[in-house]
């Protein structure tokens, strides 16, 4: 998204109406560093922020100025969440979040990266989750290497560039304007790195024209986990994604914070199990009862029937489990606390 449309944007946008909750408290939960130069709060702001401390929430110019370009490859290894989370905290656009996750490549001097797209919505006709409750929104798979001056694209040799086959967005128009924001490997594009953020200066092609369009975005390091299981757990608790995702992407990371004080003694092992059986049952039977609306063969129909019976059978066991329903009371009284109420 072009600097210029988001310094408009937050210019025009009247102040929204939400919770007590300071500017400040909003970058702290979000790791979004304060402008350079300028005060964040103004209480006659969108969100209660200056326009200066909004577009930090789409591009973390501090790291932007200081990142030193990345030559060791080691340094890209593990995951890094987008920064950019302006549009969908302004009710611009549906939450969503990247995630890009580095691994040492197969040969030297590459490095292997899988682009997802992190959206708790679960689409009936691509589902994003798998029966193991494991998260599968890939929107790109490829192995990069360095060319002569620095920059890193595709490597020529090996697997090539794969893009996901999921919908992740309703509807298609939408799901193709996400993508096409995500397309970042097509050309050769730079990584820097300032301490804990991740810095990439890249250019879009347009539809049209082919012509390339010069861009960045910024990513600040988190879990390898920590995406996914904040996004399980905003699933599975029907919370808010743009006020919980980011949030609690980053008490993972760190290792405490509201989160952990509403876990308690079981920690993320608890939350993990409970997340990843919740997702995976419903995964289980929206499949199930898919396939029996479709059935027609009787044998076929009496088989999906007693395996639905024996899943549903299964569940209210589950749900009647002292141990169970003591961690959802627990964990559900204390949601609200996890994170700023921000809107």
């Amino acid at each position: 998204m072009p600097r210029w449309f988001l310094a408009l944007l937050v210019c025009l946008l009247p102040a929204a109406g939400r919770a007590d909750v300071t500017c400040a408290e909003m970058q702290a939960a979000l790791h979004v560093p304060p402008p350079v130069g300028a005060v964040s709060e103004d209480p006659e702001g969108p969100l209660g922020c200056s326009r200066q401390a909004l577009e930090m929430f789409a591009l973390n110019t501090v790291a932007e100025a200081e990142a030193a370009p990345v030559t060791d490859l080691s340094q890209l290894h593990g995951a890094w969440l987008g920064d950019l989370v302006l549009p969908y905290l302004l009710g611009i656009t549906v939450p969503g979040q990247e995630v890009l996750s580095f691994a040492p490549g197969d040969d030297p001097d590459t490095v292997r990266v899988t682009q997802y797209w992190m959206r708790a919505l679960t689409l009936p006709h691509s589902p994003l989750w798998s029966d193991e409750g494991q998260y599968v929104g890939v929107a790109a798979e490829a192995t990069l290497e360095r060319d002569g001056d620095g920059r890193f694209k595709v490597a020529d040799f090996g697997e090539s560039l794969r893009y996901g086959t999921l919908r992740f967005e309703d509807p298609r128009s939408y799901d193709l304007m996400v993508k096409a924001q995500l397309n970042h490997f097509e050309l050769p594009f730079s990584l820097g790195r300032s301490a804990d953020v991740l810095v990439l200066d890249g250019a879009l092609r347009d539809p049209t024209t082919r012509d390339p369009r010069a861009y960045k975005r910024t990513y600040t390091r988190i879990a390898p986990e920590a995406a996914e299981l904040a996004l399980a757990t905003v699933l599975s608790f029907e919370l808010s994604q743009a006020r919980y995702m980011d949030c609690l992407a980053h008490q993972i990371t760190e290792g405490h914070g509201p989160l952990f004080d509403a876990l308690g003694e079981g920690g993320l092992p608890s939350l993990e199990r409970f997340v990843r059986r919740t997702i995976g049952d419903g995964i289980r039977r929206d499949r199930l009862a898919r396939d029996l609306r479709a059935a027609k063969d009787k044998a076929r129909r009496d088989a999906l029937k007693a395996e639905m019976k024996e899943t549903m059978d299964a569940f209210v066991v589950r749900i009647k489990d002292p141990a169970y329903r003591d961690f959802v009371t627990r964990f559900a009284q204390g949601t609200d606390g996890l994170c700023p109420d921000y809107f």
